[in-house]
Order: structure tokens, then C-alpha cells, then sequence
């Protein structure tokens, strides 16, 4: 479970993971290379699916800001190849506008992802409401006298076998862009049935980041990926019995106005004035669980909570999950170490 040279699994900032070299108006590449879950050297969908949005922003007219992205895993993304990613422009309206984007690696491989975005720019917020949830008192049994940082990194892949493996070793896959912390949700989920299960995991960011919007919104696109699919298996009591596992599409829809999805707080002028060090990275919490799976595939659900009780953002994925007959102790094959 080694890093190696030919993928991301380090603790690079996120700003430094997300750039993008310009090929020409409308089409990127990326620079680092890509998280691999296990260091198996299949890529993290969370980076091609969060990258092709920060190549979309490129195009865009200043004050326009992501809201909305539905995307489509069609091949295994590699480590060792630069994504290139192909901008369109669908429409340019006063208030909207919509870009697709396709992504490439290898030459004659054909497209790996594909998606369209959606950006608007900002209105009076004169309706806005939520549904009220305390995460401190839903979770109370697992989260009192806790702090996000208490508890340990997310592992690089969220099943048992992955975890005995931590145990036993020591060793976890360094994830590059965000610090994610996976919440103990046992004494929450142990009573409760498969689809009342929750998953709570807190993220923030590697570095720091410029002021711009769509960079923080690209960072909690990032974050809605994080061991997702593995959500499903693990709530439905399979995660022994998976044979295969893959996103198929995923969507975000951000809620909220612009102030509520960054992920720095600004700084306090008495502490600069004071040379005092300030941590201004802000902690956000995904909230997952499962509600369907059939047909050799799962549904994976997350609201993402801002550190004041904003619902920033929702997601849906699908997920291509085959099950086995027998019990296994060891990776399955698409995750040989």
C-alpha cells in the first residue's frame, strides 16, 4: 500500500491537486496525479469528477458559480495518465450557463467521464429554508465531547478486509486535497435497520485556498466521492460478499449562497495585527446512507452540513455493485494490492 510514482497518494494541498495546465481556450489536462484507492492504480472518481468542473469554471464569466453537475463514469480512470478534459459551451444566459465536459486519458480509449455543469450567478436570497437537523443532538451517542479531529483518517478504502489490514500494518493510504476524519457510528447504527444507518464523515481542507468560489465548491465535489459506494455494502451487511464496484453517475446540487460553501473562515484582524497563527480551514460533515440497491447496483445519498448547520449540498450516485455467494477475507479482484 505504498505510494508510488505513478499515483496521488499524498498529502498534497488541494489547490496544488486540482490545477489544471490550459491546452488551449477550451481544453486542460491535469497535473498531479490522481488518489488511488488501495494504490491499486485506478483512479478516485472524486478527482476527475471535481477537476472537470474546475476546467469548466475556465470558461465561465467572473461571478458565475457551479450549482449544479451530473456526470457519468463510462471507464476506469488510470494514475499514470493525465486526464484532458474538453469544454463546451451549451448556453450562455444572464443569470445561468451550462457546460459539458469530456474527458480522455489515453489516446483511442474513448471518453472516461463525461458531464454537464451548471453555474449561475448570485441572487437575493429572499427564500431560503432547510430542513432543521442538529447534528450534535441526532448523533449525539457517537459525537458528545467529541471534536471533528478526534476522530481517525478515513481509511483509503472503506471495507473490512481494508480495515483489518490498517489494524494489522499500520499503514493507510495518504489522501491527497483533504483531511477526512470517519466518524465510529457503531452505537448509532448497531440497533437500527440497514436503510436508518447513517455514516458521518468530517472534511476540510490540505493548505488553503484563493477567494475564488468555484475552487471551494470544487473541494466539497471532491468530498461527496470519499468512500461512497462503500457506504452501501457496508450499511446493507455485503461488504464480505462484493465482487465488483464502480460509480456509474453522480449529481451534486449545492443549495446555498456562496458565503456558506467556503471552506476558510476569514481571518481576524486582532490576530494579524497580533503575528498570531490562525487554522482558518473550516470543518464540513458528510452525512451518507443507502435507501436501494438491485440489479447488480446500489444508490448512495449524502447531505453536507457547513460548520454553522447550513445545508450546503446534496448528492446522489449510482453504483455498479456485484455480489458474490461466498465470504472472502481478502481484496476482491479489482482491488488486488
Amino acid at each position: 500500500m505504498a505510494p508510488s510514482a505513478h499515483n496521488g497518494n499524498t498529502y498534497l494541498p488541494f489547490s496544488e491537486m486540482i490545477e489544471v495546465e490550459k491546452i488551449n481556450d477550451d481544453t486542460f489536462r491535469s497535473i498531479a496525479p490522481p488518489f488511488s484507492p488501495g494504490g491499486t492504480g485506478r483512479a478516485y472518481g472524486g478527482h476527475v469528477y471535481a477537476q472537470a468542473v474546475w476546467a469548466a469554471a475556465q470558461t465561465v464569466k467572473k461571478g458565475f458559480v457551479v450549482h449544479n453537475v451530473t456526470g457519468f463514469f463510462t471507464l476506469p480512470g488510470m494514475t499514470e495518465v493525465p486526464f484532458v478534459y474538453s469544454v463546451s459551451t451549451v448556453r450562455d444566459g444572464r443569470s445561468y450557463c451550462t457546460r459539458t465536459v469530456n474527458v480522455t486519458q489515453a489516446e483511442g480509449k474513448g471518453i472516461c467521464f463525461t458531464c454537464t455543469c451548471s453555474f449561475k450567478t448570485v441572487e437575493d436570497n429572499r427564500f431560503d429554508v432547510q430542513e432543521e437537523v442538529n447534528l450534535e443532538k441526532e448523533y449525539g451517542v457517537v459525537l458528545e465531547g467529541k471534536r471533528p479531529d478526534d476522530w481517525p483518517e478515513a481509511p483509503g478504502v472503506d471495507m473490512s478486509w481494508y480495515w483489518r489490514r490498517r489494524e494489522e500494518t499500520g499503514v493507510n493510504d495518504d489522501f491527497p486535497g483533504l483531511d477526512a476524519r470517519k466518524v465510529d457510528m457503531t452505537a448509532y447504527n448497531q440497533p437500527r435497520t440497514p436503510f436508518e444507518r447513517r455514516q458521518l464523515l468530517y472534511y476540510r481542507l490540505i493548505g488553503t485556498l484563493p477567494p475564488d468560489p468555484n475552487m471551494h465548491a470544487c473541494a466539497h465535489l471532491y468530498a461527496s466521492d470519499r468512500n461512497s459506494l462503500f457506504i452501501v455494502a457496508n450499511h446493507l451487511d455485503v461488504g464480505e460478499l462484493f465482487t465488483q464496484m464502480a460509480s456509474l453517475s453522480h449529481t451534486v446540487v449545492f443549495h446555498t449562497p456562496i458565503a456558506d460553501m467556503m471552506m476558510m473562515a476569514k481571518h481576524d484582524a486582532s490576530a494579524r495585527e497580533s503575528g498570531q497563527e490562525q487554522d482558518t480551514r473550516l470543518w464540513f460533515c458528510k452525512e451518507d446512507w443507502t435507501n436501494r440497491a438491485g440489479g447488480g447496483r446500489g444508490i448512495h445519498q449524502s447531505r453536507m452540513w457547513g460548520p454553522t448547520g447550513v445545508h450546503v449540498a446534496s448528492s446522489w450516485q449510482e453504483g455498479m455493485i456485484r455480489i458474490g455467494k461466498e465470504v472472502r477475507q481478502d481484496p476482491p479482484p479489482s482491488f488486488k494490492l
